[in-house]
């Protein structure tokens, strides 16, 4: 589940609350039962990158193309 943040408008605490996108927002602080909105942050985001090793469709290297990602093919018996 997402994690949200929400600041108060009026006691200022900033807090974060698990809840499920169908949720609506949460609409009073827990603190002082002020209005509160909700902060549109950057997240954690993150990047997954396959590693060519572990990737059983290899071609070989050779003047035309490379397997392991090099600019320059190496022609290296061991790749393929």
């Amino acid at each position: 589940m997402p994690i949200y943040e929400y600041l108060c408008n009026e006691c200022g605490r900033k807090f974060e609350v698990s809840q499920s996108m169908n949720d609506s927002p949460l609409s009073n602080c827990p603190e002082c039962n002020g209005g509160v909105r909700r902060i549109i942050s950057g997240g954690n985001g993150f990047i997954l990158k396959a590693n060519i090793e572990d990737n059983p469709v290899r071609t070989k290297c050779g003047k035309d193309q490379t397997c392991c990602g090099s600019a320059v093919p190496c022609e290296s018996p061991h790749c393929g």
